[in-house]
């Protein structure tokens, strides 16, 4: 072996070395093994709506009102499309997903699925609705004028379900169920229309050993779909590993990476395509969904601090299965007012996991001179509200 050969296998042999010490590390403080984590920042936050407000896997706080929309429902259906490899009762399934609007005095009221019939008879939507991500477009010339879209995991197909909403009343109508082979795999959704919207696909293999692979080697195989006005669907973002949350401000799309544990940063272009700007990378958490607050610009994002736990949980959602999961509270806020140049990043609140064992979703909510932070969970039992957080 010549002198060239070897210095060629030496430098190949010290990235692969590297690398590998870099997954692995990383793969480590991901698990949160041997960790313990102390309650900071708890002491204002409690319970409200047990046996209501549960399932409550995403939060969408109107600009305008300050009311709070909440996406909750059964915690059965969720464990399956969680775990979807895991034996389930699909023809004895009890669905009771629901869409709640909620004030600064903790009164919710639910707004009911309708669809028009040919007579014009407003008549109870018809079709699955089994909530994850959603979010809500407002009418820039009527704010009253509200288009829910929703991540729908329908049995059959997964999809996205959008309603017409006009606020103040108790029902929202359907305009349309949209499915697409594109659309194999949705976690969350931002609406930029009445129609058209961006959504995350966290995986490519949505059941087997494949996506178990996928997963635990942290391939970048998921990816944002782009649907525009005339109803077309296009890859707008690739090579993702696992994009969960999905959130924007003004022309910048945020990204959750769950299994690369970072936020990513990318600029909306007039034909759906989406600008790679850069990442904020997380270091001992993993994100779930964000929130953007309207008045800051600033995100909100709830992220796990040990997956093995929180994976236990999700399979088994009982308060006595694990309260050491915990959940970590970030708040980036972007450096001069733009992304490009990176975030500052503040802890807000940390849970051992007693209080919430996981959360996916937190919100900053103003109404009436009242400031609070709600955090919901997929597979949490109630809603967190938090008066001294923010």
């Amino acid at each position: 072996m010549n002198l060239l050969t070897r210095l060629a296998a030496a430098i190949v042999l010290a990235i692969a070395s590297s690398y590998t010490y870099t997954y692995l590390s990383q793969s480590f403080r991901m698990t949160g093994l041997g960790k313990t984590y102390r309650n900071v920042n708890t002491t204002s936050c409690i319970h409200i709506g047990h046996g209501v407000l549960h399932g409550c896997e995403d939060i969408t706080i109107d600009p305008y009102t300050g009311l709070a929309y909440l996406a909750c429902g059964s915690l059965k259906p969720r464990q399956h499309w969680l775990n979807p490899d895991d034996p389930y009762d699909f023809a004895h399934e009890t669905q009771t997903d629901h869409i709640y609007v909620m004030d600064e005095n903790d009164e919710y009221t639910e707004i009911k699925p309708m669809v028009l019939s040919d007579s014009g008879e407003k008549l109870p939507f018809s079709q699955s609705l089994r909530l994850h991500g959603f979010d809500i477009y407002w009418n820039p010339d009527d704010a009253d004028d509200m288009t829910f879209m929703f991540v729908n995991h329908q049995l059959e197909h997964a999809a996205v379900s959008i309603f017409s909403h006009q606020r103040g009343s108790d029902y929202m109508l359907h305009i349309e169920t949209v499915k697409s082979e594109l659309l194999h795999s949705p976690n969350n959704i931002v609406a930029m229309s009445k129609r058209s919207f961006y959504a995350t696909n966290d995986m490519k293999y949505t059941h087997g050993i494949m996506r178990e692979i996928s997963m635990n080697l942290r391939i970048p195989d998921g990816h944002v779909v782009y649907h525009n006005e005339t109803g077309g669907f296009s890859i707008a973002a690739n090579h993702i590993s696992y994009p969960n949350g999905i959130a924007k401000s003004g022309d910048w799309i945020y990204v959750a990476s769950c299994t690369d544990p970072s936020v990513q940063v990318y600029k909306a272009s007039s034909d759906g395509s989406l600008e790679y700007h850069g990442r904020n990378k997380y270091w001992n958490s993993i994100p779930d969904n964000l929130h953007v607050d309207h008045l800051t610009g600033q995100i909100y994002s709830t992220s796990f601090l040990k997956i093995s736990q929180t994976h236990k949980f999700f399979r088994h959602p009982s308060l006595d299965t694990t309260d050491t999961a915990g959940t970590k509270l970030l708040r980036l806020t972007p450096r001069d007012n733009d992304p490009r140049n990176g975030f500052v990043d503040e802890t807000l609140l940390i849970d051992s996991g007693r209080l919430m064992p996981t959360a996916t979703i937190a919100a900053v909510q103003r109404r009436n001179g009242v400031q609070r932070l709600l955090i919901g969970g997929v597979m949490s039992h109630s809603l967190v509200v938090c008066k001294d957080v923010i």
